[in-house]
């Protein structure tokens, strides 16, 4: 039923200047079931849709109808686009037409068993692939899903901007099972119609029902409605009230009469039979227009729902009674347990014909007490009314369309074209400062050749864009010169630590050091314009290439696959990358196979630093040697950390350093570092490269998006005016140090992501 003007004048209201009023939606787009179709998220899609599009009468709409049979409906002409459920290219071509098209917000009626996959998976593909704003509907929220409908729903949580539930029962349940939190989750009541409150007298005899008390239960008949409650107890209530009739109002429901015919019904009337109260059964076996149903329902003394169990979350039948001014009994299931709390109306225990006998008796006895529920139910039901539920519906679209706008698409694309001032602060002719004190360097612990490594490979990452400004190309001499100096060629070990006096506190870093040093100058022989600079590098390179086996930490074999990967054709040959590649991704893929079996799943007994970073190399080996068990192992140990860093609410949440020992769920927060951010960032994008799956692309951005604020804080730990970075996220906020290690992950991460951004893919925006 839609939103109209006299109904508008009769509330008091003038629907011109509501309209005028109220911002509103270019293009939006509605995805659901869609009359003909005979169900009760097709009647919901249609309302829904009518009502929005009354309150937004300037918006083009797209409307999307879910198809479940073979030649399909005959849809009107509102109707855009047609999906048939089991065919996975109509969810691509329909996302890519809403993309192009310019839609602003699409709007997802959800229910598992309307779309095709598993558990309804198939919307996920369509999903992934939207660029804007969606907000979903969801008209089944279940306290016990199976891991498949967990493992959707999660998904589709992640992607939407905002989650519309219809009751307060809904929003928890998806908050203790599913974790989300009210940032994502509203609730809005299920819509209704809106009609002046009216005696039932008045629509009685047109209908053939003068003369009559009238108990009404409608909607799709199924056993799961508990009618046999209430024809058990027509005996009791005649012997009181011998005028009172039970009309039953809707077809039966199609999978049932598919099945079995009509043999449910046939044995509600067998039943009224043997109990000699059949003459004062009323069955409308038909499914109902709107104003045939509103009429009928306005001619109800009493509307029952005596449902057989509770987990009902959302009773559409039990919203329209409320909202035209019904007295209701009902069971106590957890969608009435809401609506009728504060005497809106009265619940009974389940499958107690006594108790509804009882309390339909007593209120057809009281016609007081039922005009007083009937105008608490109609006085309940304004939030319903279709114009109120419009109203709150468009107000989220706004909201979520302006976060959108200005948070994911301004702010993300600024925030990845970062300046290089901060950097410089940071570094002097000699090398790369490791810390700082707040923003001054901290020339008390020298310099590093893990920060000078990361900072030459930024400055190549730097020359591939084209980008070799002045101040860049000095750092880039500088920490190849220091690089240089790093390698010592007695150990076949770089160096790490220099003091801020320039003496080598060591004779050899760490194994991860050595690898990084390598990976940096890789990609300077790789990338770099100059020739002379170039040379130094790859002759540098394949020094160090000759002492890899030496080096046996996963992350430097992580590194070497990276290196490597560079090193190809302006370093080494093919067959010799292949060899590293091979020889690495086979060390983590025994140390991942050793952690499955241990029990804990991951490539180490416990997580350390830079995590991603594991399973990004063996997404790169398994690519690179098209070895299917390095792949898939590679992209299960991503979903493993993702799963991890991300919280309930949807935050992107690096494994933190307290959480250094444990593989739990319910890792601590803090503190976090950029780095682990940097390294998801490029494993993310490792993932999508390698299987074309946009959902990393959003991972990705999730992770990228960390530096800018969207964290448990909310608190931007990076600033592209200058390039800084915090050191990291405290339970306090933010670190006030900016240390190279922090800078250079972002600059990093920030280089991925413009690549991403020249390269982006369909839906992964």
């Amino acid at each position: 039923m839609g939103f109209d003007s006299a109904t508008a004048i009769v509330h008091g209201l003038n629907p011109e200047r509501r309209i005028a009023a109220r911002p509103a939606l270019r293009r939006a787009a509605m995805i659901g079931n869609f009359p003909p179709r005979k169900c009760g998220i097709a009647t919901f899609t249609r309302d829904s849709f009518e009502s929005l599009r009354t309150a937004m009468p300037k918006t083009t709409w797209s409307l999307v109808a879910m198809e479940d049979r073979s030649g399909g409906h005959v849809y009107p002409d509102a109707v855009t686009h047609v999906i048939p459920q089991d065919d996975l290219a109509s969810y691509e071509s329909v996302a890519d037409d809403l993309n192009r098209s310019g839609v602003e917000t699409v709007f997802v009626q959800h229910e598992f068993g309307i779309y095709g996959g598993d558990s309804g998976s198939h919307l996920l593909v369509l999903l992934r692939r939207l660029r804007m704003p969606v907000i979903v509907t969801l008209h089944t929220v279940l306290e016990k899903p199976s891991p498949v409908q967990k493992k959707v729903l999660e998904e589709i949580i992640s992607i939407a901007s905002a989650v519309i539930v219809m009751s307060e029962m809904g929003a928890d349940i998806l908050d203790r099972v599913h974790g989300a939190g009210p940032k994502k989750v509203h609730v809005i009541p299920h819509g209704a119609p809106e009609r002046p409150f009216s005696s039932p007298e008045l629509f009685k005899a047109p209908l053939g029902l003068a003369g009559h008390k009238v108990i009404m239960t409608f909607g799709l008949l199924s056993p799961n409605k508990g009618i046999e409650t209430i024809i058990k107890g027509l005996p009791s209530i005649l012997a009181r009230h011998p005028d009172a009739v039970y009309l039953i109002a809707g077809a039966t429901h199609p999978h049932l009469v598919a099945h079995a015919g009509e043999a449910y019904r046939d044995s509600l009337i067998e039943l009224a039979r043997s109990l000699g109260v059949v003459d004062h059964l009323r069955f409308v076996n038909r499914f109902l227009g709107d104003d045939e149903l509103v009429d009928l329902l306005q001619a109800a003394d009493l509307y029952v729902t005596p449902y057989l169990t509770e987990a009902q979350i959302t009773s559409g039948t039990l919203a329209y009674a409320i909202a035209l001014g019904k007295p209701v009994i009902s069971t106590p299931y957890w969608h009435a347990k809401e609506a009728l709390a504060d005497d809106v109306g009265i619940l009974c225990a389940f499958n107690d014909t006594r108790a509804f006998a009882t309390a339909v008796t007593d209120l057809l006895s009281d016609p007081a007490k039922r005009d007083a529920m009937a105008r608490r139910a109609y006085s309940a039901g304004e939030p319903s009314r279709w114009r109120k539920v419009a109203d709150s519906t468009i107000d989220l679209a706004l909201a979520c369309r302006s976060t959108h706008e200005k948070r994911k698409e301004e702010a993300f694309r600024n925030l990845a074209r970062p300046k290089l001032d901060g950097l410089l602060r940071m570094s002097d002719d000699c090398g790369v400062y490791q810390h700082s004190r707040f923003g001054a360097p901290d020339r008390r612990h020298g310099y590093c050749t893990d920060d000078t490594a990361r900072a030459l490979s930024l400055m190549a990452r730097l020359a591939s864009e084209g980008i070799v400004e002045p101040a860049a190309l000095k750092l880039a001499n500088s920490c190849a010169a220091f690089l240089s100096h790093a390698w010592n060629e007695e150990a076949g070990r770089f160096r790490n630590f220099m003091s801020f006096d320039r003496r080598w506190l060591d004779d050899g870093g760490s194994d991860d050091c050595c690898a990084r040093a390598l990976e940096a100058v890789c990609l300077v022989a790789r990338e770099w314009p100059q020739g002379n600079l170039r040379d130094w590098a790859a002759d540098l390179a394949r020094e160090a290439l000759r002492h890899v086996g030496e080096w046996s930490s996963l992350r430097s074999q992580a590194l070497i696959i990276k290196a490597c990967l560079s090193a190809e054709g302006s370093v080494i040959g093919e067959e010799e990358v292949r060899r590293h590649i091979y020889d690495c991704g086979t060390v983590l893929l025994t140390a991942l196979q050793k952690g499955r079996a241990d029990g804990h799943g991951w490539f180490e007994p416990c997580f350390a630093y830079d995590n991603a970073r594991l399973p990004e190399a063996l997404i790169l080996a398994g690519e690179r040697l098209q070895d299917p068990d390095m792949l898939s192992m590679g992209l299960e140990a991503l979903e493993l950390v993702m799963k991890l860093q991300t919280t309930k609410q949807g935050w992107f949440s690096p494994v933190a350093t307290s959480s250094f020992d444990t593989n739990g769920a319910d890792h601590a927060h803090f503190d976090q570092q950029p780095i682990e951010a940097l390294a998801t960032v490029e494993a993310c994008f490792a993932a999508w490269h390698a299987t074309g799956d946009t959902q990393h692309c959003v991972a990705a951005r999730l992770a990228f998006e960390w530096f800018g604020g969207f964290n448990v804080h909310g608190l931007a730990l990076a600033n592209p005016g200058d390039g800084i970075c915090h050191d990291g996220l405290t339970v306090a906020g933010l670190n006030g140090n900016h240390g190279a290690e922090s800078i250079l992950s972002y600059h990093l991460a920030a280089a991925s992501v413009r690549t991403f951004l020249i390269r982006q893919p369909a839906g992964a925006n």
